[in-house]
């Protein structure tokens, strides 16, 4: 039964086993026996996968992913495991697991019964482990996976080694930091780079498309396939009505970014009776990597509590719906900073702020603009800052846009 597997997936492996790794796979070693990989469509999750495998034998590894044909012979997933835990198998990695039907029984089961069996599992952003017939939660450990930064970016597009720093480090030492980066790209500036990422930068796969007309298709059909395929896969009580208004609750969001919602407004626009629903669609969009809704602070919720805005999720979505210059700059600066404290586990991260535009940490208050922007908003607040786009360097309390693209 495993023959056609293995060839597949040693095709797999050896395709996608790309030169440069992305933060994931440098700071997460998938240690444990059951490891679940979540992220958004085109970050790379693949890509990291197949990295990971390649350190190891292929007779010991087994890639299989739930869409492909082979698996549409009703194999299931524990009789593949039994056989390959037989066969002397050591990792077994399963993509797309949400589409399959009974994924968290089965993968229960799997554990359970074969103790010398490491899995590991990739799926939508959308999935959540404990919503599965059988609560994962107490056996697997959970990764969110981001979309690339601007550091990132610049080691893969222009074969850079640029370090990450943390937020404290950037606040108290951004001009050093800016020097340091600055002086490291010999004579390349900065901005432009800055820009480009703006454009493109946030999907690993860019670097494959042979123009932005391309990529921005890509993005498109991506989107397109988070809505109608993987969210009804993780939802399959959603009918083709409701896949129809949470689109039509994007294009809405899409109009006017960032959004303020109106939840009496869009309910009638999308035909909605209760709050409940309508705050439903927008955790599954914002599930799915589409959109990032900003709460008041870390005890407002995303499926109970309404959200002070609402963002597209990068400013590569951003730029399918807007071309303005000041919701990208927030857009991005939103963007990594909820990836970053995502990545480092803190849930105090970022918020909503009455004084400035974000609050980070319960004590770091930022506002965002271009780089003739003054303090007269946040004068008489602590910790204050100005995140100024278009200067290369800060001083004091005037930190570089760019530079929190630094994060991770």
């Amino acid at each position: 039964m495993l023959d056609n597997f293995f060839i597949e997936s040693k095709r797999f492996i050896k395709k996608n086993n790309l030169p440069y790794k992305r933060y994931f796979i440098e700071t997460h070693k998938l240690s444990h026996r059951l490891s679940i990989i979540q992220g958004a469509r085109g970050i790379g999750k693949t890509t990291t996968i197949a990295q990971y495998l390649s350190n190891y034998e292929m007779d010991k590894v087994l890639y299989i992913s739930l869409d492909n044909i082979l698996m549409s012979n009703n194999h299931k997933i524990i009789e593949i495991a039994e056989e390959f835990e037989k066969n002397g198998g050591h990792i077994l990695c399963l993509d797309e697991i949400h589409k399959y039907t009974n994924w968290s029984q089965e993968l229960k089961n799997i554990y359970d019964k074969y103790d010398n069996l490491k899995i590991i599992v990739s799926g939508s952003s959308a999935m959540h482990i404990h919503k599965g017939s059988y609560d994962l939660s107490r056996r697997a450990v959970v990764y969110n996976m981001e979309g690339m930064s601007f550091r990132e970016f610049l080691n893969l597009h222009y074969q850079y080694a640029f370090n990450n720093y943390r937020l404290d480090d950037i606040v108290e030492n951004h001009e050093e930091i800016a020097e340091l980066i600055i002086n490291s790209l010999h004579n390349i500036k900065i901005i432009p780079l800055f820009k480009k990422y703006l454009d493109y930068g946030y999907y690993p796969y860019s670097i494959s498309m042979n123009n932005k007309d391309d990529f921005y298709k890509t993005l498109q059909q991506s989107i397109n396939a988070a809505i109608e395929s993987d969210l009804i896969s993780v939802y399959p009580n959603l009918s083709g009505v409701s896949i129809n208004k949470i689109k039509k609750l994007l294009l809405s969001i899409m109009s006017s970014v960032p959004f303020k919602p109106n939840f009496s407004e869009l309910q009638k626009i999308l035909d909605i009776k209760d709050t409940r629903t309508l705050k439903e669609y927008l955790v599954y969009l914002d599930d799915a990597g589409i959109i990032k809704m900003l709460m008041a602070n870390s005890m407002v919720y995303k499926n109970i509590g309404k959200p002070e805005k609402i963002y597209m999720a990068d400013t590569n979505i951003m730029n399918l719906a807007s071309k303005d210059i000041g919701n990208m700059r927030e857009t991005f600066f939103f963007n990594q900073l909820s990836c970053y404290y995502s990545i480092i586990s803190n849930n105090k991260g970022i918020y909503s702020n009455k004084s400035g535009d974000f609050i980070c940490e319960e004590k770091y208050i930022f506002e965002v603009g271009g780089k003739n922007k003054d303090f007269n908003q946040i004068r008489n607040t602590d910790n204050s800052f100005l995140a100024l786009d278009d200067i290369e360097i800060g001083y004091k309390k005037k930190i570089p846009l760019w530079i929190f693209g630094f994060l991770y």
